[in-house]
């Protein structure tokens, strides 16, 4: 991978792509999801050659988050909801950043292969 290649692509559902996103615009673009623009934001590491190394948020009807990740396969994919747009800022942020602490702020649950998300 070249050296001024992305780490991190944020992708919402409606808008522009984002390489190596900040705190800041993964929370603006979280707020763009809140006034209606599109309902889900994935953020990927581009140097997994699996391409299988991602977090996303959609959001529910209630308020709340539905939060994945995966690391690399199938058998290490998770899931949580998140509150609110807040918490899921928070998850997102961990786990784009590896900030200590990120995985404990939620209860995971493995996601199945066979279900369809």
């Amino acid at each position: 991978m070249a050296a001024d290649a992305p780490i991190l692509r944020a992708i919402p559902e409606a808008g522009q792509v984002w390489n190596d996103p900040s705190e800041d615009v993964l929370f603006i673009l979280l707020e763009d999801i809140e006034a209606g623009e599109g309902n889900f934001l994935i953020v990927e590491r581009t140097n997994d050659p699996t391409n299988q190394t991602y977090v996303q948020a959609a959001h529910r009807q209630d308020g709340s988050y539905d939060v994945e990740y995966r690391q690399c396969s199938a058998d290490r994919h998770y899931r949580t909801v998140a509150p609110d747009m807040r918490a899921a800022h928070a998850l997102l942020t961990g786990w784009a950043f590896d900030l200590d602490g990120w995985r404990e702020q939620a209860e995971w649950s493995p996601v199945s292969p066979e279900r369809p998300h």
